[in-house]
């Protein structure tokens, strides 16, 4: 069974020929959706390697920029010429194919994330996400957007996806939610709402018998937590899966087992292509 891979951060560490290698050893089809916020900052070299098995996107880079150098207030500000000069450029950018979407666009990730000066929580459905929203809308595209689920992050998404129906909002890490409820309800209310599965698995964390992670972990390489996989059969065209490779200690290979050996492997035969890469390439329109 392919796999379709998006939450896969190409890293300095990973070049483009190791990607391909990557992909190809664990047939994973395509791989991307987010960006490469500790470089390199060019994504070109992969997809001219990979071609329409790389799934391009926009945001995440400059979304780093700005907050590295203006802090959290800047992620708000329209007016910034870093996101001036991104949103000029993203007509072209969808026209020429050079992106399918924007992300991952980090805008609260206060307890998600083990970097304390990393962690920043701001306003949603602010006028600089609003534009991308209204951008990709144009085009077909998505928007995946890493937050958490403290209730008005939750208003704010609702607000955005209600607004742009026909854009697809792709929910990084599934909010990092225990909440199976939430998303129920997110995914009843609101047909663009997407989850994709990546930083759920046991592998993933350091620590995995912290309370934290316990409550985070959704699947592991043997076992996986029941009242997930019936939500995700309740609701078989809204998940994705993939790794995010964000630093070098996470195991590509061992994050692909657990999603294989687990997550897959305890949905129905006709559920388990839908999540693998079926919904991916219909919501991302991959070739």
């Amino acid at each position: 069974m392919p796999i379709a891979d998006v939450h896969r951060h190409v890293q300095r560490w990973v070049s483009p020929e190791l990607l391909k290698q990557q992909m190809e050893k664990n047939n994973v089809k395509w791989s991307g959706a987010v960006g490469a916020p500790f470089g390199p900052f060019d994504t070109a070299p992969y997809s001219r390697l990979l071609k329409n098995k790389y799934i391009p996107t926009a945001g995440q880079v400059e979304l780093s920029d700005i907050f590295g150098v203006h802090g959290a207030a800047g992620l708000t500000d329209i007016n910034l010429r870093t996101y001036q000069e991104l949103l000029e450029s993203a007509d072209k950018l969808f026209l020429s194919g050079q992106i399918k979407g924007f992300g991952e666009l980090i805008l609260n990730n206060k307890q998600s994330n083990p970097n304390v000066s990393f962690r920043r929580k701001v306003k949603i459905d602010s006028a600089p996400i609003d534009a991308m929203f209204a951008i990709a809308d144009k085009y077909k595209g998505f928007v995946q957007i890493h937050s958490e689920d403290d209730a008005d992050s939750i208003e704010e998404l609702k607000s955005l996806s209600n607004k742009y129906k026909n854009t697809a909002l792709i929910l990084s890490h599934c909010l990092f939610t225990s909440n199976v409820e939430l998303i129920r309800s997110l995914m009843a209310n609101s047909s663009n709402i997407y989850c994709e599965m990546s930083a759920r698995s046991r592998s993933h964390f350091p620590n995995p018998d912290s309370e934290k992670a316990k409550l985070w972990i959704i699947y592991s390489e043997d076992s996986v937590k029941p009242e997930w996989i019936n939500l995700i059969e309740e609701f078989p065209n809204r998940f994705m899966v993939g790794t995010d490779t964000y630093n070098p200690r996470i195991n590509f290979e061992k994050n692909i087992e657990e999603i294989r050996g687990s997550l897959l492997s305890n949905l129905k035969p006709s559920t388990i292509e839908l999540v693998a890469y079926k919904n991916a390439v219909v919501v991302m329109r991959l070739e």
